[in-house]
């Protein structure tokens, strides 16, 4: 069970003519928006907005990058824009590439593989480059803020670098050509705004700003993937980015959202980030991630419907791999919860594909609300994801023990190492033990940010419809969550896979609501018809056979405690 924090008091009459405008400027106020200028602005925003002076990028860099792009163009040299395995990573490189080629540059992408080549700009990924395309210019995406000795190698082999990067900057900037680099965006706003540069500069205005229109959806791709705060120009970004995601003409992207069962028309954050992300994702993590960029390029329908399915087919794959291997944890850790001897921090070590370290401990933070750290072993060197809980820095935490890994990085809630085997063991007795002593227990209880308290008869299709105008949701703008109190529970059944989620009929008023409620089948021996409920929840459009009804997801349930 979670603590609700409850971000506002105020009562609502459910019997005032101006209620649902009430509601809608709590929840402006609740995410720290007031006065008309800024309410409108975040209301209707505007395209303007996304430009690099805004994402803070020195325009010096921009125009070495652009003449450098203008010269290998002019002496047809050989190009690559090498990628990151991501969806960030594999969108901007998309953008680079067909930009490039468009105005007539001789340039292939290069998409690293996880365990051969690894992260980033890597000097085996480098010599790989050379052996299959001899290029004479890399232009690194969505990496290569950090690889100064790598761009060195690369000098030495007569290659230029061009870094298009959204990575926190080291101290000292790798000595590379150009170092195209913004904090404020993912790294497919970053190559959005150099393309729109490099275009402007080779074929005017006017071509800028079609293509800068032609690449919205790639870039919301990236946005929405990569967990950007929906704020400022990246909302922009994404509020209109979804429009061209809906109208996109990419037959790449429109085999992949039939392939995942989505009505191209009604694409939101939702379904980027649950179904089209995970998809692009899943091949960079099992396998490589270039069936993804050649899924999104493609021209070829019947390629791309091809494509689609093998991805998804990989997708599933990834999903069951991810759930056994988490499954796996729970029966190690099971022993512990057993013994009361749960400690703070979770470690686990075995055999773990390493495209999916990650995702396992993520969902061991939130089954357990404490820090995870999942490794997988291998023959000499461990590769490592970490996943923390609000308020506990786990990159800081790591770097405490920097003299027992190879390598760390991340930010505070996600992290990443490589450590050697045989420093394995006392790395998991170091981090244990800082961990005991320095996470506070009020951080082990999970939160749950709810914005207003309803009477749940104003839970319906006039406020969803309301707050609408909010949109787009995602990080830094998260749907509305709200809370009813006593809710009368009319019937329940379990369902889906293991009877793991809950179905409920809640007693609105003289109305009947729907909710769903994921992963609570447990809570089933506790229910019974009549008993009431103390519920969080968002307030969802229920699209299934073409209707148009109102469904609640259940965000935390408990019985009430004044039965």
């Amino acid at each position: 069970m979670k603590k609700w924090l409850v971000a506002s008091d105020k009562h609502f009459n459910v019997s005032d003519d101006h209620v649902y405008e009430k509601i809608i400027s709590e929840l402006l106020s609740n995410r720290g928006l007031t006065g008309k200028k800024n309410i409108a602005k975040f209301l209707h925003p505007d395209l303007k907005e996304i430009n690099f002076r805004e994402a803070g990028i020195d325009e010096s860099e921009l125009s070495k990058a652009a003449e450098r792009v203008k010269k290998a163009i002019k002496n047809k040299e050989q190009m690559v824009v090498y990628t990151d395995y991501d969806v960030d990573g594999i969108t901007s490189g998309a953008i680079i590439w067909e930009t490039i080629n468009d105005l007539g540059g001789k340039i292939m992408p290069f998409v690293p593989h996880r365990v051969t080549e690894g992260y980033g700009l890597s000097e085996t990924g480098i010599d790989r480059v050379i052996e299959k395309f001899d290029p004479r210019l890399i232009i690194t995406v969505d990496h290569g803020i950090t690889a100064a000795e790598q761009i060195s190698y690369a000098k030495k082999k007569s290659i230029d670098v061009v870094v298009i990067d959204h990575h926190l900057a080291p101290e000292k900037l790798p000595k590379a050509v150009s170092v195209v680099h913004s904090t404020k965006m993912a790294a497919g706003g970053v190559a959005l705004l150099f393309a729109v540069y490099l275009y402007e500069k080779l074929r005017g205005q006017k071509e800028a700003d079609k293509k800068f229109l032609s690449f919205l959806d790639l870039a919301a791709l990236a946005t929405i993937a990569d967990l950007v705060p929906l704020a400022g120009m990246n909302r922009v970004l994404v509020k209109y980015g979804l429009v061209s995601l809906q109208n996109t003409k990419r037959v790449g992207l429109e085999a992949l959202i039939a392939s995942a069962g989505l009505d191209k028309s009604k694409i939101d954050v939702y379904s980027v980030s649950h179904m089209l992300a995970p998809r692009l994702n899943s091949t960079g993590r099992i396998l490589h991630g270039l069936d993804s960029l050649r899924l999104i390029c493609t021209r070829d329908r019947q390629r791309a419907v091809e494509l689609a399915e093998k991805i998804s087919m990989i997708n599933r794959d990834r999903q069951l791999m991810t759930d056994d291997n988490t499954a796996r944890a729970r029966e190690l850790l099971r022993v512990e919860e057993v013994k009361g001897k749960m400690g703070k921090l979770i470690f686990i070590a075995s055999d773990y594909n390493q495209g999916i370290i990650g995702l396992i401990a993520g969902k061991l933070v939130d089954l357990y609300q404490r820090p995870a750290i999942v490794v997988s072993v291998g023959a000499e060197f461990c590769k490592a994801s970490a996943r923390s809980v609000a308020g506990f820095n786990i990159v800081g935490l790591l770097r405490q023990a920097t003299d027992l890994l190879v390598d760390v990085g991340g930010h505070p809630m996600a992290a990443g190492f490589t450590v050697r085997k045989d420093k394995l063991e006392i790395l998991k007795k170091t981090l244990q033990g800082l961990t005991e002593k320095t996470l506070t227990d009020g951080l082990l209880v999970g939160t749950l940010a709810v914005d207003l308290i309803l009477d749940l008869t104003l839970a319906n299709l006039k406020l969803l419809q309301a707050q609408e105008d909010l949109a787009p949701f995602g990080m830094g703008n998260p749907q509305p969550v709200y809370a009813s109190y006593g809710t009368v529970l009319a019937g329940y059944s379990r369902v889906g896979r293991d009877q793991k989620h809950l179905k409920f009929i809640l007693k609105g008023g003289a109305a009947y609501l729907e909710a769903i409620a994921f992963n609570f089948g447990d809570l089933a021996t506790q229910l019974s018809p009549g008993v009431k409920l103390d519920v969080a929840y968002t307030l969802n459009r229920d699209g299934w056979k073409g209707k148009d009804n109102l469904i609640l997801k259940i965000k935390d349930v408990r019985v009430s405690a004044n039965l």
